[in-house]
């Protein structure tokens, strides 16, 4: 593999650098070739790597950036690479080191909108643009958790182009012994029982050294007489120079440039803090941590996270109060907890993930050189809701495909709450005044989106254009199978009862869902749960419990997850029921399962409802009618009513009676309902379906002949 790496500046100090340098001997060292272009080169080459500098002249930095990256792609076109691989934002690259921040973000927040109007913003703006817009197609290694959030949130960029790193600590930041520590605080006139205060980074003002100063200058006299503070690092110290004379604390601060000898300072060195402004990563942070040294930071430091899981320090919250951080700085220096920070660092120590971010990033490049990604799959759900049984399979089904290692990402129409951990929710952007108008906007806008930017496998949940794969939720539905072009058929197995998938864990407990509808605690509570309740025989059900004698009816309530027209606005008055029929189309099918004694289908058609799964899973009898494709479970389980026709409401209104009166049989049926759906053997449809996916991702072809079991 031969690979291009792109740096703007390369000093030997600077962690971009470092973290370069790990990565190219990484390569080396797995037989590839390297190739590192610079625009601007300080301190020795890296052996045995050919190093490209091309100077640009102009008198601002983003037109020296500008140009240099036209001089780049000049250079890489008649000297071909497999990989180009940048460690700042510019155009032409393959994948990019998120080794900074989101630029487009810091514009937004953290400046005044005239800045916007600025070349240098236009500047910035494209070069992130290029590697985090939607239709970019270069990979993203992220070096911090959750890094990628911003990006997203900013870019919409798809979650499935990021890939994360370990952090890269350097071992022989904890190799420097305790006399190598001692030895230099002699040198620098340290004294037993001064406190060695430790600031290392070069950037001084992004890594928030002025504040450092204000909390050294804020300590109480006894404390403060006693701190000296080293500043390691390359930068223009001759303000904060100046920042400390007038806050009177110049004679305890000392800077002493850019240093080799980090892991001797670490030694050292009592206390280390970084209360930086914006820090995309941090890994000074852990390097003291594990070299022993309790450790200040800000919440807004990549690897803060880190530190506050090992209880190696203190984390100062965000937003950054003055105030609060001098109270922090303080406790660093003098709590009693020091001893126990120093030693959950060095036992961070032993975790060898902290190593690992070279060779993780180096089987990163080779997989995308080599075309050996994951593979892409874009489920694709334009009408979806989630009370609609049709998208029952839909979550189970993308976080199986995420469990085989699958970038998966979602199209919808519309989602409400936040999506399932680890899946890429993109919501369509197409609005209308009717249903069928944004139905068939947001067709328009998808196949536009197919056209520029790629897919992957393309799994559609109704009869969308250019899928690769069509789901349907039960074989019934595959009478318009002509219409969904080639795509092959997903469906459960006709005839097998059995739950299609794993139930869903319950959302909130019942208590709490029937005291927010204001339903007694003791009353007889029917959930129905569809897109459309109406077709779900909503009509029916009421008019069931309208025909009870009053004592009965009294107890009966009625709770639906979806949408009713508002023609059953009045049905609780017209049929004896008050305010005890309740819907709300935000309602989660499970939060309507949970509070229910009895789950209810009374479709006027064939048909099909992945709930009654979770309904039985649950305990919960089901009244349904045979037009149901799951009623056929209900039966095997011997767990609630099946009734031959949805049209003979009076055969319905018996079946409620004699449901409402036996609270024997109700018990009995729901025992026999957590009985059935206890057999792990009914459940595994999402995993052999993402089986089914994967083959065909990875090239291998799946048919319609071949429908998982």
């Amino acid at each position: 593999m031969r690979v291009a790496f792109v740096i703007f500046k390369f000093f030997p100090h600077g962690g971009s650098a470092r973290d370069l340098v790990k990565i190219v001997s990484r390569c080396r060292a797995r037989g590839h070739q390297a190739r590192i272009y610079a625009l601007e080169w300080e301190g020795p080459r890296v052996d045995g790597v050919e190093v490209v500098v091309l100077a640009q002249r102009g008198v601002r930095s983003h037109v020296r950036q500008r140009r240099f990256a036209e001089r780049v792609a000049d250079h890489v076109a008649g000297h071909p690479v497999d990989l180009v691989v940048g460690m700042n934002k510019m155009p032409g690259l393959d994948v990019y080191y998120a080794a900074d921040s989101c630029f487009e973000d810091k514009a937004r927040t953290q400046r005044p909108w005239p800045y916007r109007l600025t070349s240098r913003y236009r500047h910035y703006g494209a070069f992130e643009r290029a590697v985090f817009a939607r239709e970019s197609r270069t990979r993203i290694l992220t070096i911090a958790p959750d890094q990628d959030a911003v990006f997203r949130t900013v870019y919409g960029t798809p979650a499935h182009r990021f890939r994360s790193l370990p952090p890269g600590i350097e071992r022989d930041r904890n190799a420097a012994t305790a006399e190598a520590g001692r030895a230099l605080r002699t040198e620098f006139g340290v004294a037993g029982t001064d406190i060695l205060l430790l600031f290392v980074g070069s950037g001084f003002v992004k890594k928030g050294l002025d504040r450092l100063l204000v909390g050294v200058a804020a300590l109480p006299a006894a404390v403060r007489k006693r701190v000296r503070l080293f500043v390691v690092g390359d930068d223009k110290a001759a303000r904060f120079q100046r920042l400390a004379r007038r806050l009177g604390v110049a004679r305890r601060v000392r800077f002493v440039g850019g240093r080799d000898d980090v892991a001797a300072w670490l030694q050292g060195a009592d206390a280390f803090a970084l209360p930086a402004y914006d820090e995309a990563a941090g890994m000074v942070i852990l390097e003291a941590a594990i070299a022993g040294v309790p450790v200040l930071t800000t919440a807004n430091c990549g690897y803060a996270a880190i530190l506050r899981e090992s209880d190696a320090g203190i984390v100062t919250p965000a937003p950054f109060e003055q105030g609060r951080f001098n109270a922090d700085l303080e406790r660093l220096l003098t709590a009693d907890e020091r001893a126990h920070w120093s030693h959950r660092g060095r036992q961070l120590a032993a975790d060898e993930s902290l190593y690992a971010m070279a060779p993780r990033a180096v089987e990163l490049l080779e997989a995308v050189a080599s075309g050996r990604e994951p593979p892409v799959v874009s489920f694709c759900a334009l009408d979806y809701s989630k009370t609609d049984p049709r998208y029952r399979a839909l979550v189970p089904v993308a976080q199986a495909c995420r469990r085989r290692g699958m970038n998966v990402q979602v199209f919808v129409g519309d989602w409400r709450g936040s999506p399932p951990q680890g899946l890429d929710v993109v919501v369509v952007p197409a609005t209308a005044v009717g249903r069928h108008k944004r139905w068939l906007r947001r067709r328009e806008w998808l196949a536009t989106w197919l056209r520029w930017t790629p897919m992957g496998t393309r799994v559609g949940f109704e009869v969308i254009p250019g899928m690769d794969l069509r789901y349907i939720a039960a074989p019934l539905e595959a009478s318009d199978a002509n219409d969904a072009g080639p795509a092959s058929l997903f469906a459960p197995t006709e005839g097998k009862a059995g739950l299609e998938h794993a139930p869903m864990p319950p959302g909130r407990n019942r208590k709490a869902v029937r005291a927010e509808f204001d339903f007694d605690q003791q009353a007889i509570v029917f959930a129905m749960v569809g897109g459309d309740l109406a077709g779900r025989g909503f009509e029916r059900l009421i008019m069931g419990l309208g025909r009870l004698p009053e004592a009965l009816r009294g107890r009966c309530a009625v709770l639906g997850a979806g949408r009713l027209d508002v023609r059953f606005g009045n049905a609780g008055r017209v049929f004896g029921l008050g305010r005890r029929i309740r819907v709300d189309i935000d309602l989660s099918p499970l939060d309507a399962i949970e509070a229910a004694d009895a789950f209810v289908d009374l479709s006027y058609r064939p048909t099909c409802n992945g709930w009654v799964f979770d309904a039985l899973a649950a305990g919960r009898p089901v009244v349904t009618c045979a037009a149901v494709h799951e009623s056929g479970l209900v039966s095997d389980a011997d767990a609630g009513i099946v009734l031959d026709s949805a049209f003979r409401q009076g055969d319905l209104n018996k079946a409620l009676a004699s449901f409402v009166e036996s609270v024997a049989q109700r018990s009995r049926w729901s025992a026999n309902a957590v009985m059935f759906a206890a057999d792990p053997d009914r459940f595994g449809q999402a995993d052999r379906v993402a089986a089914a996916i994967e083959q065909h991702a990875r090239g291998r072809g799946v048919h319609a002949e071949s429908l998982p079991a």
